[in-house]
């Protein structure tokens, strides 16, 4: 199924889109409540004035009750199609508002009001009992009608209390979704963004210190994933370059071996050679005995160089990388086999390595790593001297320690921090390349192991080297 790949500046705006839109709905509702509310406002100013209205419209039938002015009869008129008027454009400003039936039911009373005080207006004798019903009959109707205009004045407030608490209510509403976006949306960038970069961080550092280590890929399908492809990409090149590097560091440690591998040689061969001459002479005698040892130490030397140039085309032959159980002491003892025409016969070899010691290794990368250190420590030593390679088990931790131990001068504090460098040497220039330890580090990195220097000034340096015991759950 083809898969959607959407960018990374797509991604960024589509996040912002949403945050924008969210923003303006919430301004857009706000908006709306806030005209409702200036309209209610505006609708409970109007039936104040509707309730003070009609007060005035009561005080007029007082005076008119009091003093049968025809004045005050024509101000009560007055006020009241005002009250009607001001009712009118309620309605017209609620709408269908639920004030609606309080406003029709309002504008029946002023009716049935008005009717009464013209009913009144007709009565000519102040005491008959029929003026006395028609007042009566006046005053309830006053009195339901101002009751009824109170009650429009306290539904209205009551309405913009309602509101306001609903304002309230939304507004914690809103800045609650606001901070949940603004929480959201960094989170949603930290995840798709700066997490992915600060893994990508982590490992430059790794690569920066010799740990080739691909990054899980994850499927944003972005620029981030394409990123992440290229950096694996990139360690995947770097790790062919050290092991380019690592049969390149080899090849000039053949160079430098060379010369001793012939003085190897040399003596089984004049060996050879002198048995030879000596079996010629003695053919004609017919010793026998003598001619079967001859045979003999000719085999014995033939073996011998054999081995020799076995251990030097196996040290030098290019193979895959492969972690395999094999004995520890066999591997350092090969290494200083191809290693020995190079120590000087005041420099002494020990090697402290148990036989029963199995370890996950590839035999030839590490056979490189004590080639390298026994080189070093030779060189640092200079004529007279010890060189020990030791390992111990330790099975609370699942490790091999093996250190690599001389009895030179030692490496100032300054140089051993830098000591597994590519290309840096404290030898002088043309005596050494830099990448002896650089490749010693690569090649204990990949057996997921570490080493670290211990040296003070006088009291040599020693190695460790920590591998596991076992080969780690890929």
């Amino acid at each position: 199924m083809h898969q959607i790949n959407i960018n990374l500046r797509f991604k960024m705006m589509i996040i912002l889109g949403f945050y924008i839109l969210g923003i303006a709905v919430m301004s857009l509702i706000s908006y709306d409540d806030l005209e409702t509310t200036e309209d209610k406002i505006e609708i409970l100013e109007l039936a104040y004035s509707l309730n003070n209205i009609i007060l005035e419209a009561r005080r007029y039938e007082k005076n008119y009750l009091l003093y049968n002015e025809v004045e005050a009869f024509q101000e009560n008129k007055r006020f009241l199609d005002q009250a009607r008027d001001i009712g009118e454009a309620i309605l017209v400003r609620g709408g269908k508002l639920k004030i609606e039936p309080i406003l029709k039911d309002l504008d029946s009373k002023i009716l049935t009001y008005q009717s009464a005080m013209e009913q009144l207006s007709r009565q000519d004798n102040n005491t008959s009992p029929e003026y006395l019903t028609v007042v009566e009959k006046l005053r309830d109707r006053g009195k339901e009608m101002t009751e009824k205009s109170e009650e429009l004045v306290t539904f209205e407030r009551s309405q913009i209390h309602s509101i306001l608490k609903m304002l309230k209510k939304q507004l914690i509403a809103w800045s609650i979704l606001a901070m949940a976006l603004g929480i959201v949306i960094p989170l949603l960038m930290i995840f798709g963004i700066f997490q992915p970069l600060s893994i990508i961080k982590k490992a430059t550092e790794d690569i920066a210190h010799g740990r080739f280590n691909r990054i899980e890929v994850i499927n944003t399908r972005d620029e981030m994933q394409q990123v992440i492809e290229a950096f694996n990409t990139m360690v995947h090149e770097l790790e062919r370059r050290q092991d380019q590097l690592v049969q390149s560091k080899k090849l000039s440690s053949i160079g430098t071996l060379t010369a001793g591998v012939a003085h190897q040689l040399n003596n089984p061969l004049n060996n050879i050679s002198t048995s030879c001459q000596i079996a010629s002479d003695e053919l004609n005698t017919g010793d026998i005995a003598l001619l079967q040892r001859m045979l003999r130490n000719i085999d014995q030397e033939t073996l011998r160089a054999r081995d020799v140039v076995k251990g030097l085309l196996e040290f030098s032959r290019e193979q895959e990388f492969s972690l395999r159980s094999a004995p520890l002491a066999e591997t350092v003892r090969r290494a200083v086999r191809l290693v020995q025409s190079q120590v000087p016969a005041d420099i002494s070899m020990v090697i402290d390595v148990p036989d029963d010691l199995l370890l996950p290794m590839d035999s030839q990368r590490m056979q490189e790593v004590f080639l390298n250190l026994i080189i070093n420590a030779v060189q640092s030593i200079g004529n007279k001297g010890a060189i020990t390679v030791s390992a111990s088990k330790d099975e609370q931790s699942k490790e091999i320690t093996i250190e690599v131990h001389d009895t030179g001068p030692g490496i100032p504090l300054e140089n051993q921090g830098r000591l597994f460098d590519p290309f840096y040497t404290t030898k002088e220039e043309g005596q050494g390349t830099g990448l002896g330890l650089s490749v010693v580090y690569g090649i204990v990195q990949k057996h997921h192991g570490d080493i670290s220097v211990k040296s003070e000034p006088g009291a040599g340096a020693s190695f460790f080297i920590q591998l596991p015991l076992s080969p780690p759950v890929s």
